[in-house]
């Protein structure tokens, strides 16, 4: 049997992540198999492998891209002029995009977040969170803070605050949105505030 070609192997794996993203939506991470995913696409199941290490693995590099649309999306958003309250308004935003998300928001109704960051390899996890940081760090740096370890400090409140979307039972429903106002705000008055002092 002969092996695929480099094209045919950029085509299959954008169809693997396709119909992964489809079926993981629908049915979520634990009922969807890595045979669903390969009679979907018409390959063999042993030929997943090529092209990735695991199930949580091609799960993983979904949210990666689906995390790269709404980021896309909300960069746009970002004012010329920032002040404390358009950012928190930002913040906002984005959690909203978040919660919409039906890839996302499956992985969120499942809990299985945890249990997918504890079954990927360290380094694959690192480099997600370099790129959050990377992305930001520009934004951060015309805001003034140009210290390295200040800026992973800052980036690593405002993916935490995105995080929230896990834990919206456990904060209660009652008092969510709420929630997630005021943090918001504080994140934002913290950041601005600093600005201020440095000005």
């Amino acid at each position: 049997m002969r092996g695929f070609t480099e094209e045919e192997k950029i085509y299959l794996r954008t169809q693997l992540l396709e119909k992964g993203r489809s079926f993981f939506s629908v049915h979520g991470f634990k009922k969807t198999s890595i045979k669903d995913l390969t009679n979907a696409v018409g390959i063999a199941q042993g030929s997943f492998y090529l092209f990735f290490q695991s199930k949580e693995e091609i799960y993983f590099r979904i949210l990666e891209e689906e995390e790269e649309k709404i980021k896309s999306i909300i960069t746009r958003q970002l004012p010329s002029a920032m002040t404390a309250k358009t950012f928190a308004a930002f913040l906002l935003s984005g959690i909203q995009l978040i919660q919409d998300n039906p890839f996302i928001r499956q992985l969120f109704f499942e809990g299985e977040l945890e249990t997918l960051i504890r079954k990927l390899p360290k380094e694959i996890v690192e480099e997600h969170i370099h790129k959050d940081t990377d992305l930001l760090a520009p934004l951060l740096d015309s805001w003034g803070i140009k210290d390295k370890q200040e800026q992973d400090i800052v980036s690593g409140a405002i993916r935490s605050f995105f995080l929230l979307a896990v834990h919206e039972k456990a904060i209660g429903n009652a008092h969510y949105d709420q929630t997630i106002q005021f943090l918001a705000e504080a994140i934002a008055d913290k950041i601005f505030a600093r600005r201020m002092n440095d000005d």
